[in-house]
């Protein structure tokens, strides 16, 4: 059995029967990874508060592991459960990344911290619903990547036992792990102690909606009728698909995904888009895409042959594939976010809103984004 698929059916859904849906696949002999490497888990944001922190942000935007399944399990402990089980059983080798934002400290630091960093992520680390975790996530071994919301973790790195990383690339070379908010014009735009002010107004902030999960056939030929039409229109008409997958789907066992790629595609190809300048620039325009010409471009000029780039910071679970200009695929995986909502897919084909709590699994030549929890039964 694939070592992708012994870990969904033998480790992950016997813990979330009915609650793994799939967000994306792409397996391809061109990303060329070793045989028999190590399962990679990619975990995105965060946003880890401290209970006090809640009581001053009411609008439910926050971390969303510690839901409980339907079982009355709590989420994000039952997934370390099962990484545990991976990681002890007999000839099994786990990596575990954490693309940034793990603490949310532009909403934890008050003006009574008076800038104290370490006073902030004591907080949040001691805290009864992330006690319990925090350690267990670093007994994995896991290497972090530090986010725009805890970017000063930089400044107590040498007193935490968990310091963090502006990016960092695999044990093997291939694959480049960045938070993402480099590419983020808006965030370059003004320092952190700005933003985290603009936070402060904003205590009633409600989660946002994020459409993730494979593509229908009918979807699908609609972007390309589309964009068949819209080159040979020309540019200078404000013409831009919409790119709006159909929601992750349930999965009962491995077998269901070869399925769902009878009738589905479970990434986007971005070569079929425009990736000039101003209004020739589809990524620009269409915020699936956001920033997929960023990141083509920093691999293009970067001296390393990556073919997998991995970040967080949008919260939105995406797998898009580009070419490298020597023909070889760059696989673009968004882990998405255990923070806001994403869609899940009901089996007669209605998309419906649930918390999102996402994660991104490589081995060999194959990457897959799973969704867990929030399915209705």
């Amino acid at each position: 059995m694939p070592a992708q698929d012994d870990f969904l059916d033998n480790f992950l859904l016997p813990a979330f029967p009915g609650q793994v849906s799939l967000v994306g696949k792409y397996a391809d002999p061109a990303l060329g990874f070793a045989e028999n490497g190590p399962l990679r888990v990619f975990f995105p944001d965060f946003h880890w508060m401290s209970a006090s922190c809640l009581t001053r942000y009411t609008g439910g935007y926050q971390f969303n592991g510690n839901r409980k399944l339907p079982d009355g399990t709590p989420l994000f402990a039952t997934f370390l459960d099962v990484l545990e089980r991976f990681t002890a059983a007999a000839g099994n080798v786990l990596e575990a990344y954490q693309l940034g934002d793990r603490y949310d400290l532009w909403r934890e630091l008050t003006a009574e911290d008076e800038g104290n960093v370490m006073a902030a992520y004591s907080r949040i680390r001691n805290d009864p619903g992330v006690s319990g975790l925090a350690p267990r996530v670093d007994a994995l071994g896991a290497k972090y990547i530090r986010g725009n919301h805890d970017n000063w973790l930089g400044k107590i790195e040498a007193q935490i036992p968990d310091p963090a990383f502006p990016d960092l690339e695999s044990t093997d070379g291939k694959i480049f792990l960045t938070h993402g908010h480099r590419y983020d014009t808006v965030e370059k735009l003004l320092p952190d102690e700005v933003k985290m002010g603009g936070v402060w107004l904003c205590p009633k902030v409600k989660p946002g909606k994020h459409d993730i999960g494979p593509f229908s056939r009918s979807n699908m030929n609609g972007i390309k009728k589309f964009l068949a039409i819209r080159n040979k229109i020309g540019p200078h008409q404000g013409l831009y698909p919409t790119v709006r997958p159909d929601g992750a789907i349930p999965l009962a066992g491995s077998g269901d995904i070869a399925a769902i790629e009878q009738t589905r595609t479970t990434f986007l190809d971005l070569t079929q888009f425009w990736h000039g300048t101003d209004d020739r620039n589809d990524f620009e325009h269409i915020s699936y895409r956001t920033f997929g010409d960023q990141i083509l471009k920093f691999e293009q000029n970067h001296g390393n042959d990556h073919c997998l780039h991995v970040i967080g910071h949008t919260h939105h679970a995406r797998l898009l594939v580009d070419r490298l200009p020597d023909g070889n695929p760059l696989v673009i995986m968004d882990t998405g976010g255990w923070i806001e909502d994403c869609t899940i897919r009901l089996p007669k084909g209605q998309a419906y809103r649930a918390p999102s709590a996402q994660f991104g699994v490589q081995c060999e030549n194959e990457v897959r984004l799973y969704q867990l929890g929030g399915v209705i039964s």
